[in-house]
């Protein structure tokens, strides 16, 4: 039996390696995965660039995983998981994906379980990870959407907008689509529009869920101030030299006293927020916490099977997130799509190990 496998490994920030790594072994409560598919989430390129940084080097990337199980623990005691099942998971950690093997302790839908230790990225987290079995009737593509969709189904159900709200979407990158398609279908919002530089993007949001895709100068010139009830904030960092024109900025003065601002992506590097109008608005300011200690992660386990049960209705359109499929065994190819991550109009892209 092999006990070695592939693995891309960040060394430092945009610096890369094809390790051999040793093969994890199975918890005595969990599973031992083989690798399927990876899709590359934001976050990813963020720990790639240097803007999100790892408690230490080398780390392995990739969290978007789906897996087929290959052996259980003697003491992993869930009634329907067996060899040969494909799960996804949802997990704080951001790593270890884009591997050809990878270890799970899951806990399912109506599990009640925990093993908590204090993250040194400053919140609780938990050893175990949110996890559902993939029904035969959802691809290996469409499937490995489900962590992304857990995610900013996470934010949303815990900081929603009112029905009848007024809602602006920033950025039309994968969360942003799988937010605003989300909201629009069933929250009952007066209206959805977004907002982002890329004119691709905003063709690919229009085709998803938004009313009106705006660059961010239209935002600027055609919608008056006070006019949104709730902002959802997927961007990614930004930096601008006109403050004026900074994306979040603009949002707070386009958004209603003591409007709802709900930030999902967020940075290690300092961004900028504009506090005067925080207070003058008195804007509130939410995001769903990593922190299990506030969102245990049994909760997450719910949320996960909520958001496979929307991309199996077509609440979230998976076939028409996916852009591309790239193999695993192209490392170099891989990189290439790291490195140029922030300028592409791709939506999602796929990691397929299964030629492997």
């Amino acid at each position: 039996m092999v006990d070695t496998m592939k693995a891309v490994q960040l060394i430092a920030p945009r610096k890369t390696i094809l390790a051999e790594l040793k093969k994890p072994q199975v918890p005595v409560d969990g599973l031992l995965l083989k690798t399927r598919c990876v899709s590359i989430c934001s976050t990813d390129i963020s720990f790639f660039e240097g803007h999100l940084f790892p408690s230490e080097y080398p780390v392995v990337l990739g969290h978007e995983y789906l897996g087929e199980v290959v052996e259980l623990g003697a003491e992993f005691d869930h009634p329907t998981i067996k060899v040969g099942d494909r799960v996804v998971y949802w997990g704080q950690t951001d790593f270890g994906g884009f591997a050809e093997y990878r270890t799970l302790r899951p806990i399912f839908s109506g599990e009640v379980k925990e093993d908590v230790f204090w993250a040194d990225r400053n919140f609780s987290d938990d050893y175990r990870a949110a996890a559902v079995k993939i029904p035969d009737d959802l691809d290996d593509l469409q499937a490995s959407f489900i962590e992304p969709v857990t995610g900013a189904l996470r934010s949303i159900l815990a900081n929603p907008p009112k029905i009848g709200d007024k809602v602006l979407i920033m950025g039309t990158g994968p969360i942003g689509i799988i937010a605003g398609s989300v909201i629009k279908r069933l929250l009952a919002p007066n209206s959805v529009v977004s907002v982002d530089a890329n004119p691709q993007r905003n063709a690919h949001a229009v085709e998803h869920f938004t009313e009106r895709a705006y660059l961010p100068d239209e935002l600027i010139d055609e919608v008056p101030e006070n006019t949104f009830d709730y902002v959802f904030d997927a961007l990614p960092t930004v930096k601008v030299e006109d403050e004026q024109k900074d994306p979040r900025r603009v949002a707070m003065r386009k958004l209603k006293p003591k409007g709802k601002y709900v930030l999902y992506g967020a940075s290690q590097e300092m961004q900028k927020f504009d506090t005067w109008l925080m207070l003058a608005k008195g804007i509130n300011i939410v995001a769903s916490p990593f922190d299990v200690s506030a969102f245990p992660m049994h909760h997450s386990a719910n949320v996960i099977q909520a958001a496979m049960q929307m991309l199996r209705a077509g609440i979230v359109d998976g076939r028409k997130l996916l852009s591309t499929v790239h193999s695993f065994q192209d490392y170099d190819g891989l990189i290439e799509i790291f490195e140029n991550y922030r300028g592409t109009t791709d939506l999602k892209t796929i990691v397929d190990f299964r030629a492997a």
